[in-house]
C-alpha cells in the first residue's frame, strides 16, 4: 500500500506575496548604503541680499528687479512699503532656475549690494528616499493593473486588489507632489532681497550722536510751534 504524500503549507497568494516582496523592496532601497553610492548631490540655495541706494531711486531699482524676473523665475512675494512717516523700502522674494541663476543674479548685482548671504542644506538623502519610493510603488501598481486585467480569482480577492491599486496610486500621488517640491528647492535658486535707503552722513559716524541731538531740537521746536498754532 503505498503511502499518502504529505501535505504540505499553501502556497502564499499572488496578493500577499506581491506585497512582501515590494515590503523587502522598500526597506533595502531606503538603507544608508544606497544613499551613499547616489552620485549626483541635491542641495537647497537660499541667497539673501540687502541693496542700499538713496530713497529715491529704491522704487525704481525695485521694479526694475520685478520685471526683469517676470521673464525668468518666478516672483513669489514682492512689496513696496511708502509712508509718509517713514522711509521707503521694500523687498523681493524670486525662485530662479539654476540654468538661468547665473545671468539673472549677475543684472541684478550692483555695487549697492551691501549684504550678501548664502545658506544651503543637503537634501539629497530626501531625494533618493522619495525616488526609491516612487520607483517601488510604481512597479507595484503596475503588477496589481495586471492582475486586474487577467481578472482571474474569486470576487473577493478582484475586490482587495481594486482597493490595494487605489491606496497604492494614492500613496504614489503623495510622493509625486514631495519630489516636485524637493524639485523646486534643489533645481531652483531662492532669492530675499531687500531695498533700504542709504545711510546717510549724518546716520554714520562720530558725527551721529550730534546729528541725533540737532534733530530731537528740530522736532522739539516744531511740536512746540504747533502747539502754539493751536492755541492762537
Amino acid at each position: 500500500m503505498e503511502a499518502a504524500p504529505a501535505m504540505g503549507m499553501p502556497e502564499p497568494a499572488p496578493m500577499h506575496r506581491m506585497k512582501a516582496e515590494v515590503a523587502q523592496d522598500m526597506a533595502a532601497s531606503a538603507t544608508p548604503e544606497t544613499a551613499e553610492l547616489a552620485t549626483p548631490k541635491y542641495l537647497a540655495e537660499r541667497q539673501f541680499w540687502v541693496f542700499e541706494l538713496p530713497e529715491d531711486k529704491i522704487e525704481a531699482r525695485w521694479r526694475a528687479h520685478v520685471e526683469l524676473c517676470r521673464k525668468d523665475c518666478e516672483v513669489l512675494n514682492a512689496a513696496l512699503n511708502k509712508s509718509a512717516h517713514s522711509p521707503v523700502s521694500a523687498s523681493l522674494q524670486i525662485r530662479v532656475g539654476r540654468p538661468v541663476a547665473e545671468k539673472l543674479l549677475g543684472a541684478m548685482r550692483s555695487p549697492e549690494v551691501t549684504e550678501q548671504r548664502v545658506e544651503r542644506e543637503d537634501k539629497t538623502m530626501q531625494v533618493v528616499d522619495v525616488e526609491a519610493r516612487l520607483n517601488n510603488l510604481g512597479e507595484l501598481r503596475d503588477r496589481l493593473r495586471a492582475l486586474l486585467a487577467n481578472r482571474s480569482g474569486a470576487l473577493k480577492d478582484i475586490l482587495e486588489t481594486e482597493r490595494e491599486l487605489a491606496r497604492v496610486q494614492s500613496e504614489l500621488d503623495s510622493m509625486l507632489a514631495q519630489r516636485k517640491a524637493l524639485a523646486n528647492e534643489t533645481e531652483k535658486i531662492l532669492l530675499f532681497a531687500e531695498y533700504r535707503p542709504e545711510p546717510s552722513i549724518g546716520e554714520t559716524g562720530a558725527m551721529q550722536p550730534l546729528f541725533e541731538a540737532w534733530r530731537g531740537a528740530g522736532r522739539a521746536f516744531a511740536e512746540s510751534l504747533s502747539e502754539a498754532l493751536l492755541f492762537i
